[in-house]
């Protein structure tokens, strides 16, 4: 049995296209690094804000600190950081509703000067599969327009 079974076994892309979703893969699994270094077997490597994320083949061990892989259209995997991007009504500042992500277990990570109706959440406890699980509660929230969790992929080649 995975250690990964908290994760959400299906992710929508965005609360504005639930048709577009993701499975949570099997015998896959990523773990984070601030070192770069990269262990023999990785999958896949991606970085974002000076974090390492290894993709990794096979099961994570029971007490191994790793979050789980999902796969979309055409065999991409996707990694979700534990951020999610929420857009408020226009005439709403993230600020404003604070208290309501506060009852959530969430907390502001980032506002955005050129949109203050939008911005990054995480985890009060920093967990990414809590994250993800509270997507849906998050979208329910008066004045919420969309909410989509980060997810780092391999970049497209034009």
């Amino acid at each position: 049995m995975s250690c990964l079974t908290h994760y959400p076994a299906r992710l929508c892309a965005s609360s504005n296209y639930p048709e577009q979703t993701y499975q949570r893969a099997d015998k896959l699994y990523v773990v984070k690094s601030t070192s770069h270094s990269q262990p023999k077997g990785a999958a896949l490597t991606l970085e974002d804000d000076g974090v390492t994320y290894l993709v990794m083949r096979g099961e994570p061990a029971a007490n191994a600190d790793a979050g789980a892989v999902y796969m979309g259209n055409g065999g991409l995997m996707f990694v979700p950081t534990g951020r999610v991007f929420v857009r408020l009504d226009d005439d709403i500042p993230l600020e404003a509703r604070a208290e309501a992500f506060r009852r959530l277990g969430y907390v502001i990570a980032q506002t955005l000067p050129y949109a203050p109706n939008a911005g990054w959440l995480e985890h009060a406890d920093k967990d990414a599969a809590e994250a993800l699980r509270g997507i849906p509660e998050l979208a329910r929230l008066p004045g919420v327009q969309s909410v989509e969790p980060q997810l780092l992929t391999v970049r497209a080649q034009r």
